[in-house]
């Protein structure tokens, strides 16, 4: 048993690992914990845990916060509808940010997610000696190693959404990606934007790295932990995203394929966002959720978090709304009026992947490949859990038709989760608000620098190997 002091200095030094970057100017300017802090708290497998307790919480801080809310609030899913609360995410909805906004959105994304990769990187980066001092606990971590990378990526994969323009910008992805860190930087040190190309070539290895581990180990009980099938879902995004169409049909198909996931009933649809069951079998529930980040023991949550925010501040579109038919379950279960109800106050949960988006991505990647019927199929499998009480039958509609059947099929199911700007940027379409939208931009054509946020003046003056974005020099 693990003594209780000694349990007590961890975690006090996690929590100065978590926060020691929360005060600073740039994440990038920050010297790292300290070496004899990192040693203490790393000295064995316990500590290893506790700093992947660290990541999740951070992963989750920066879901909840600015980075959970620019996908929707920057696309045409909303509009603003005033309150007596001051207006959060004002550039995001009006496309304002400018280099000078470390304190608002643009440097919150940018240091929130550092933070939590600065986390994760020092768990990973300690593990090869753990490894060593202790074989007789490699299950443990290497199911903690697992964890990480796929947390990794995700951090920057989030962070490329953001700051970088989508992976088919160019034909050979050679532009501006995002830094690339495996380790914390050490003070002074420059550090560079990779290509979209290099970044991605990370994402995708870091995710190749854990799928064996997490899959020798994939007895996971818990749907707040990043499992084998959650890391599948995730690569079948990137696959997506890059545009690789046969892998993003092959890496869905293994988790549909997967008994122990299913979809959702109409009946239960609701369920998905109301109820939390914090260690949920999945074999036993047959879930649609492959990973979710949960905010149901957080000690406050204040007015300008996404919970707080889609529920007062911004709405649905009419272009949104009235994509859905009257009788589809979604439209009845998930609107509280204009207002999403996916996210309720005191015990939210953020669904990072889910069964349905893996639906969707397949049915995109065939279309892609020219599988037609194979396209629509899987758009009638989520069109028909939405209408329980017709049959739906998609019919035969042009290629170009059905491309845009799936791609409002997607923004009906994932509206709200974070989606909606990238699809449309990836896809290089224009962002067209509809007739009441009170933006101050209610178009933008593709291409647009305003696609992606600026990186701030202070980052650029503490790093001078970093490279502004286009259009914000």
């Amino acid at each position: 048993m693990i003594n209780m002091n000694k349990l007590i200095y961890k975690i006090i030094l996690l929590a100065t690992l978590i926060f020691s970057l929360a005060s600073c100017k740039k994440f990038l300017e920050k010297e790292p914990i300290g070496r004899i802090g990192k040693q203490v708290l790393f000295e064995d497998v316990n500590g290893a845990q506790l700093g992947l307790v660290g990541a999740y919480r951070l992963v989750l801080d920066y879901h909840r916060n600015e980075f959970g809310m620019h996908g929707d609030v920057a696309s045409d899913n909303m509009v603003y509808t005033p309150t007596s609360l001051p207006q959060s995410m004002t550039q995001s909805f009006n496309f304002s940010s400018t280099p000078e906004d470390d304190a608002l959105v643009t440097g919150h994304i940018w240091l929130s997610i550092f933070e939590a990769l600065n986390n994760i990187n020092n768990v990973l980066n300690a593990l090869p000696a753990l490894k060593e001092k202790f074989p007789n606990q490699l299950s443990q971590i290497e199911t903690i190693e697992g964890q990480a990378l796929v947390l990794r990526a995700l951090c920057h994969l989030d962070l490329s959404k953001v700051y970088a323009q989508p992976y088919n910008f160019t034909a050979d992805a050679s532009h501006l990606g995002v830094p690339v860190l495996t380790k914390t930087p050490s003070p002074g040190e420059s550090i560079v934007r990779r290509t979209m190309k290099q970044t991605y070539d990370q994402i995708i290895l870091d995710l190749s790295n854990a799928l064996p581990l997490l899959n020798k180990y994939n007895n996971f009980t818990n749907q707040a932990l990043v499992n084998y099938q959650a890391a599948l879902g995730l690569l079948s995004r990137v696959y997506l995203y890059k545009g690789d169409w046969q892998n993003c049909l092959n890496t869905s198909n293994s988790v549909i394929a997967d008994t122990r996931y299913k979809l959702a009933t109409a009946t239960e649809y609701n369920s998905l966002f109301s109820v939390y069951t914090p260690n949920a079998n999945t074999s036993s529930i047959k879930s649609e959720i492959l990973f979710q980040l949960s905010g149901i023991s957080l000690e406050k949550v204040s007015n300008t978090e996404l919970v707080s925010v889609f529920s007062s501040q911004y709405g649905a579109s009419l272009k949104l709304l009235n994509t859905f038919d009257v009788d589809d379950v979604r439209k009845l279960n998930v609107f509280r009026g204009a207002y999403t109800s996916k996210y309720t106050l005191g015990a939210y949960t953020i669904k990072v992947i889910r069964l349905s988006e893996l639906y969707l991505n397949r049915a995109e990647a065939n279309w892609n490949l020219k599988n037609y019927d194979d396209a629509k199929e899987d758009l009638r499998i989520i069109s028909q859990r939405a209408h329980p009480n017709r049959i739906i039958n998609i019919g035969n509609p042009s290629a170009d038709d059905l491309y845009k059947l799936i791609a409002d099929e997607r923004n009906r199911e994932l509206c709200f989760e974070g989606h909606r700007l990238y699809d449309i940027v990836r896809r290089k379409e224009n962002l067209v608000r509809g007739v009441d939208c009170n933006s101050t931009v209610c178009t933008l054509t593709y291409p647009n620098n305003k696609f992606v946020l600026p990186i701030t003046t202070k980052e650029l003056d503490a790093n001078k190997g970093m490279k502004q974005n286009p259009g914000y020099n």
